[in-house]
């Protein structure tokens, strides 16, 4: 028995469809006499179809795109963006007051280092023993201190400063 034939799956589903003319349809007829994995497809790709056929789609309903837009146009309420805003600037200063007094107190003066040795790792890939990391815990706090003084101010413009100096010059142009 000879190489068969591949048909493609656009024009089996096409076929399932009934989109094919009378002509076309009597031709892959006739090749699926012949074709075992043709016929297999076919029938592979009738479940798929039977299935999707008898899935509902979901619509949105008819003012969901009026609903969005309209909420896009109106005002958001700052009270709860500028409740949660307080709490995380409250988070950060936390951060920043513990961090500089753990700092003043000399916690971090000493150069300390990570034996990657002493950490358990089961050394049965390396020859050598693993190099201990040499860090600055003084310089760690520093950097600490400064990321949060930096998120401190960003929250501290976009949720307390900025609706507050907008409500002011909405309060003067009425």
């Amino acid at each position: 028995m000879g190489k068969q034939p591949d048909i493609s799956d656009d024009y089996l589903l096409n076929y399932l469809d009934g989109s094919l003319n009378p002509e076309e349809q009597n031709a892959l007829k006739q090749t699926l006499i012949s074709n075992q994995r043709a016929k297999e497809r076919l029938e592979e790709l009738r479940t798929i179809h039977t299935f999707l056929k008898s899935v509902r789609i979901e619509e949105t309903s008819k003012n969901f795109t009026e609903r969005v837009i309209n909420r896009l146009h109106q005002p958001q309420s700052s009270g709860y963006l500028t409740r949660n805003g307080i709490l995380l600037l409250a988070g950060a200063l936390l951060t920043i007051g513990l961090a500089s007094l753990l700092l003043s107190s000399g916690m971090f003066d000493t150069v300390s280092s990570i034996n990657l040795n002493q950490l358990g790792i089961p050394n049965t890939y390396f020859e050598r023993n693993l190099p201990a990391i040499p860090f600055n815990g003084r310089l760690i706090v520093n950097v600490v201190i400064l990321a949060n003084i930096a998120l401190a101010f960003i929250v501290l413009d976009r949720t307390v400063l900025k609706p507050w100096f907008e409500r002011r010059r909405e309060m003067h142009q009425m």
